[in-house]
């Protein structure tokens, strides 16, 4: 129907009219699919209602649903919950930093359009996002060339959801809420307006609706009339910086993989702890960017070392399912041979040169490929460990009665923080606090007295053991009840 009515007809229309032709290529997507990959039909029952899940999700979410989730010329497998967890995941945090970035502005009565400062004069943090916004313009070029929409799609949800609100909204918010309107809170405007406004253009022709939204907001009637007049964003290469790239790169694993084991040990970011290894290789990138990294995963200090040896245990095994084939009835006198290896030089000799070289029980020696060994690891205790690719993070997971106080502190301020917000507080509300707990969580208090204040905009805090009308909350397992009123 649309090869032969819908775009035959533009064809025709546009050759009668104009003596040329509607589009040069066109490109349709294969068939919808059920979520079992099974043709959809009314006898089957598995058919899907489109009007049903336009009015529930809205047109541009469908749309980034269908580009996204495979490439146009593989079947598609329709699953509600994927278009639920698109709208969720790109269009819900292309909101949230929207809705962000417009509330401080407003705040500060700010119009970040109407002023510039040269990328080379920002912080260092903006040039990042903004050389990795070119990289990425860049990219999609190179997709959109080879019509790889879905890796375009996916390319632009990545950079907002893990690049822009993850990293450089988290590690930026302090820079919007500063009460001083200097370089660098303008820079932080600036750059997040130019990062907003370039997403509105480059995800116009795939979300179209939004796009608009987004566009007419910011700009504010001061560019063109519809971001569909707007040329198709090209990548300024001079303000892509590799090293910088490189750097954060490396930052943003190290601290992505603290906070997997922050969350495999069941110990929240708001606890801090009091230090963290870090392979010592990467010593020379991170050491300008460790209170960075020391802020983001609350560590008292970092400590670069060469191996893994002094917090973990080694266990060498053969990978059965690989080596059991290849050496075939030699596999027991492998298992015994590796067994008897020094669990702490061998797993570092496969590392470094692919290869180990074992002797059997009747003298023959035999050199093991990498994919050959099973090495597993476990952390000794009191640490636990992740490894990706060349990259370790170990975290000291033992919490003194200092580091404990300190934990409780910021789990009352994030309690106080959930009240403000529940009760509809404006964020530059000032408020009372009472608490009252048992003696631990009250010490805990007064030792980290401003910091509560200064993080909840209290002037003034009330200590007691007594009971209170307020809320309850559990506190690192001690009871607290907490009242807030605004002043």
């Amino acid at each position: 129907d649309q090869t032969r009515g819908w775009f035959y007809s533009l064809l025709a229309i546009s050759t009668l009219l104009f003596g040329e032709p509607a589009f040069k290529q066109v490109l349709v997507n294969d068939l919808i699919l059920d979520k079992h990959g099974q043709k959809m039909s009314k006898s089957r029952g598995n058919t899907v209602d489109p009007w049903t899940v336009l009015d529930k999700y809205g047109a541009d979410t469908l749309r980034w649903y269908l580009l996204a989730v495979s490439p146009p010329w593989v079947p598609t497998r329709f699953d509600e919950d994927g278009v639920r967890e698109t709208a969720s995941r790109f269009f819900g945090t292309l909101v949230n930093v929207y809705a962000f970035f417009t509330l401080y502005a407003n705040i500060d009565e700010i119009d970040p359009g109407g002023f510039d400062i040269p990328v080379k004069d920002r912080p260092e943090l903006d040039r990042w996002i903004i050389s990795r916004l070119n990289s990425m313009l860049v990219q999609i070029e190179e997709d959109m060339a080879r019509y790889e929409l879905s890796r375009v799609l996916r390319t632009i949800e990545n950079f907002l959801v893990d690049e822009v609100s993850n990293w450089y909204v988290r590690r930026s918010r302090e820079r919007f809420w500063s009460n001083e309107f200097d370089l660098d809170k303008k820079s932080a405007y600036r750059t997040l307006y130019e990062v907003l406004l370039a997403l509105s253009k480059v995800m116009a022709p795939f979300a179209p609706f939004t796009a608009e939204d987004v566009y007419l907001n910011l700009t504010k009637g001061n560019a063109m009339e519809s971001v569909h007049l707007e040329d198709y964003p090209v990548a300024d290469e001079a303000l892509i910086d590799p090293a910088l790239e490189e750097r954060m790169g490396l930052v943003i694993t190290v601290v992505s993989l603290g906070r997997a084991v922050r969350n495999k040990m069941q110990i929240k970011v708001r606890q801090p702890l009091r230090k963290m290894m870090v392979n010592g290789k990467h010593q020379a990138i991170l050491r300008d960017m460790e209170d960075l990294v020391k802020e983001e995963l609350n560590i008292k200090h970092i400590e670069y070392v060469g191996s893994l040896t002094d917090y973990v245990d080694y266990e060498l095994r053969a990978n059965l399912p690989v080596a059991g084939p290849k050496y075939g009835k030699d596999i027991r006198k492998i298992i015994a041979a590796l067994g008897g290896l020094d669990a702490e030089e061998a797993p570092q000799l496969v590392e470094n040169t692919g290869t180990l070289t074992v002797t059997l029980d009747d003298g023959r020696q035999l050199t093991l490929e990498k994919e050959d060994i099973d090495i597993r690891m476990s952390a000794r205790e009191g640490f636990a460990v992740e490894v990706q690719n060349d990259t370790f993070v170990v975290l000291d997971t033992k919490i003194d009665q200092e580091l404990a106080y300190e934990g409780h502190a910021r789990e009352i301020v994030s309690k106080v923080q959930t009240m403000r917000k529940n009760a509809g507080f404006d964020v530059v509300d000032h408020i009372s606090v009472v608490i009252s707990s048992d003696d631990e969580i009250l010490e805990a208090v007064k030792r980290h007295m401003d910091y509560i204040r200064t993080e909840t905009l209290c002037d003034k805090l009330e200590l007691t053991q007594d009971p209170v009308q307020g809320e309850d909350w559990d506190i690192n397992g001690h009871k607290a009840t907490i009242k807030v009123q605004k002043l």
